[in-house]
């Protein structure tokens, strides 16, 4: 499920586009002000203005792009019998852990057994019968025995197939094969990468084969799949990826190699979890709602604890950093004579002052020109109770006061406008 981008884009902005862009704000605040009024009105509470003053800070502002993701192995393997017979034995449980090498199943001999035998009898027969030709019949006695040469290995191979074994160490997530049943030829057997779609031939190693698993994303393997019906599947559970979708305005922002930060949904306390973008799709697929999504594989780093294939997390990827750029509440941004500008608060006074900026990076704003880090300047907050100005210092403090909104208004902070970025009160 694809979700919008956690910021405002951080490119350098004309006066005029600043001005639209600073309307649309202001136009948003007061938005989201009317409802939050609205749902006050019940409350006959009357609603006053404060001012809080807001040093401006040097600190580091991040550009990113939200999405949701899935959280899967990296490595698994699907594998299953590559010869027909009865199964008598299954070595292991969901959940077991295994090395690679190790019998997962057997199937029944005998009949393997018997085809290997009357196979040697049939090549001795043959060899007897091409020392024993005559000259015009010795490529016809030697094409014999290499028929029967090869239905001999055809027949070891298949006994050697009775025993299906680990070809990755791992735990097994899926068992599709109980003592007594049957299991045909056509099976097959798989090894891949969650992200992967592509196959190619199979082989096989003492039964098992190998296949590109049908996950989504752009790793690779060769084989045929087949499904888990009657079959056994080991997950690796230490490396993972994370599957996630973007949609097509924030796709041209990403690129192999960035980083990422994601927190499984709904976990408490929330752990982050990072990461590498390792593939970014091109084709698109429909999201639930009908609109274009692309693929975007990210490979998890490390080994965190408490991962769980088939997790829902958050996503954030890191597609800009700015460091050392000084930055205000983009709150307090206002406009006159086609200007941008802030109100600064010094020795009880306060000036209008033009500012040169950088970029809106959502609830902050970076400053070029016009004013140095400690200034402070002048945010107003809509309120219930309470009226005044406060000081804080640094970008804002999420969640703080009673302002308007307490802490679900405009800037996700402590009022209308307030809680801007990161700093401390």
């Amino acid at each position: 499920m694809n979700r919008s981008s956690t910021v405002a884009g951080g490119h350098t902005l004309g006066r005029t586009l600043l001005l639209a862009a600073l309307a649309v704000v202001l136009v948003a605040a007061g938005a989201g002000g009317g409802w939050w009024w609205a749902r006050r009105a019940d409350a006959a509470t009357v609603a006053t203005a404060r001012t809080e003053l807001v040093a401006a800070t040097v600190g580091t502002v991040s550009q990113t792009v939200a999405a949701t993701g899935t959280i899967e192995p990296a490595h698994e393997a699907t594998v299953s019998f590559q010869t027909s017979g009865t199964v008598t034995s299954v070595k292991v449980t969901a959940g077991d852990r295994v090395t690679a090498g190790e019998t997962l199943a057997t199937l029944d001999p005998t009949t393997l057994q018997n085809a290997v035998a009357l196979a040697a009898a049939s090549v001795t027969a043959a060899q007897s019968q091409a020392a024993s030709a005559t000259t015009t019949a010795t490529a016809q006695a030697q094409a014999q025995l290499a028929s029967a040469e090869q239905q001999l290995s055809q027949a070891k191979a298949n006994l050697v197939a009775a025993t299906l074994t680990a070809p990755i160490s791992g735990i097994i997530s899926n068992v599709g094969l109980s003592v007594g049943s049957t299991v045909g030829s056509s099976s097959s057997s798989s090894l891949g990468a969650s992200g992967s779609g592509s196959s190619g031939a199979s082989g096989s190693n003492g039964g098992t084969g190998f296949s590109g698993s049908s996950s989504s994303g752009g790793g690779t393997g060769s084989g045929s799949s087949s499904g888990t019906s009657s079959s056994i599947v080991i997950v690796d559970p230490t490396s993972w990826v994370v599957n996630a979708t973007v949609g097509a305005g924030e796709l041209g922002r990403l690129k192999k190699n960035l980083q990422a930060t994601m927190t499984a949904q709904g976990a408490t306390p929330s752990t982050a979890i990072f990461g590498t973008v390792s593939s970014v799709g091109i084709v698109a697929t429909s999201s639930s709602s009908g609109s274009a999504v692309f693929p975007v594989t990210i490979a998890v780093t490390g080994d965190p604890p408490g991962i769980y294939a088939g997790t829902s997390v958050d996503v954030a990827i890191t597609t800009k950093v700015l460091p050392n750029v000084l930055t205000i509440p983009t709150a307090a941004l206002s406009s006159a004579g086609g200007q941008i500008v802030v109100h600064v608060s010094k020795n009880g006074r306060t000036a209008t002052v033009p500012v040169t900026i950088g970029g809106i990076y959502g609830t902050t704003t970076q400053v070029t020109k016009g004013l140095s880090a400690g200034d402070e300047v002048v945010v107003t907050v809509r309120s219930f109770g309470g009226t005044g100005t406060t000081r804080r210092s640094g970008a804002g403090t999420v969640g703080r006061g009673a302002g308007f909104g307490a802490g679900t208004g405009f800037g996700g902070g402590s009022g209308f406008g307030g809680g801007f970025g990161s700093g401390r009160g």
